[in-house]
């Protein structure tokens, strides 16, 4: 997933998750931002920093890694197995790390 994608993915995942429960400013209300912030992010115009991260996903009722996944990918199910649990774990690792990268490289860029 490219920088862009990510951006994209998240801005949905975003407006998907807040439909029906909050406006782009009663959500910033609710975790202590501005407006423009909120905008800014579903604009795909900017990462939110870590902390705001951590506060969308609160306020909408999800996890951070939730506002990551497109919409339209169709989950599978997987039987658990302790091989799968290892595999998963291996992939959340290296999602974590991606994101965390990406995010980072994003947040170097607004402090320039």
């Amino acid at each position: 997933m490219t920088e862009t994608e990510l951006l994209e993915t998240l801005s949905q995942n975003i407006k998907f998750y807040r439909k029906g429960k909050f406006t782009q400013e009663t959500l910033a209300e609710e975790i202590g931002i501005s407006a423009q912030n909120i905008n800014n992010v579903e604009g795909k115009r900017r990462f939110p920093r870590t902390e705001n991260l951590v506060k969308i996903a609160d306020a909408l009722g999800v996890e951070v890694y939730q506002l990551f996944i497109p919409q339209n990918k169709v989950p599978v199910k997987i039987e658990e197995t302790p091989e799968n649990e290892k595999i998963r774990s291996q992939i959340t690792e290296e999602v974590i790390d991606d994101v965390r990268r990406i995010l980072n490289k994003a947040l170097d860029k607004m402090k320039q």
